[in-house]
């Protein structure tokens, strides 16, 4: 694909959130790990945390819940993790992260500029977070209202690395999947993208390891969002 657009157009943009549009590793880990004080654990480093987001919160919470500090496993090889346990930590990270959600966590450089640029585009964000949650954090970071429409992964009958829940987004909107740009930082908006049949563009600065971003195989890649103006025209280009 040559030319400064690389021979694609986009009609409309679906974002994930986490790690694509806001940097919010550190309010998610410090949530996560109060959860595990509250069980009786210490906390685990943060990058260790960061790397269990991206499939919602009570996978979040299984695999931080399940990590054994003496081996650096989680799942079937780490700590038991019982539903209770589960339960428990989900109350008591929606309170704390309800409180802290916005501690610290901020836009990535270029987003403003970005959704300025795109603005006369359907922009949707398409979110394994509660969507509650992540349209308190847009609307704290004053960009709520450049979105369309705003689906978290409780609002969906299947989230990402299902279609549906981008399928939800498109809902009601006469647009071609093929020439719809999904923007994320994790191999579930890879693949949920490549099931739609749209264009996947994987951004190496987020949350997820640049390197699993680049296995999942998406068909753009972006070392930061700002580099989105030289793969997709505005419609004044």
């Amino acid at each position: 694909m040559g030319g400064k657009y690389k021979g694609r157009r986009a009609d409309a943009f679906i974002f994930d959130l986490d790690g694509t549009l806001i940097d919010s590793g550190p309010d998610i880990a410090a949530s996560a790990n109060f959860a595990r004080t509250h069980l009786g654990l210490g906390d685990l480093p943060q990058p260790v945390v960061i790397g269990y987001v991206g499939d919602g919160v009570v996978r979040l919470l299984e695999r931080t819940l399940g990590h054994d500090v003496h081996t650096g496993q989680t799942g079937p090889a780490g700590r038991p993790v019982t539903r209770e346990d589960i339960d428990t930590a989900l109350a008591v990270f929606l309170d704390h992260y309800g409180r802290h959600l916005l501690d610290t966590t901020r836009l990535y450089p270029g987003v403003l500029d970005i959704l300025a640029r795109y603005r006369a585009f359907p922009l949707m964000v398409a979110t394994n977070k509660p969507g509650a949650l992540a349209r308190r954090i847009l609307s704290g970071l004053h960009v709520a209202d450049a979105f369309d429409r705003i689906i978290g992964g409780d609002e969906t009958p299947a989230r990402k690395p299902d279609p549906a829940h981008l399928q939800i987004c498109l809902e009601g909107l006469d647009l071609d999947p093929a020439r719809v740009a999904v923007v994320g930082d994790s191999p579930n908006d890879i693949a949920a993208a490549r099931a739609l049949g749209a264009i996947s563009v994987g951004c190496t600065y987020g949350l997820v390891a640049p390197g699993l971003v680049k296995a999942a195989g998406p068909d753009l890649l972006l070392d930061s969002l700002t580099d989105l103006n030289t793969l997709f025209p505005s419609r004044g280009d």
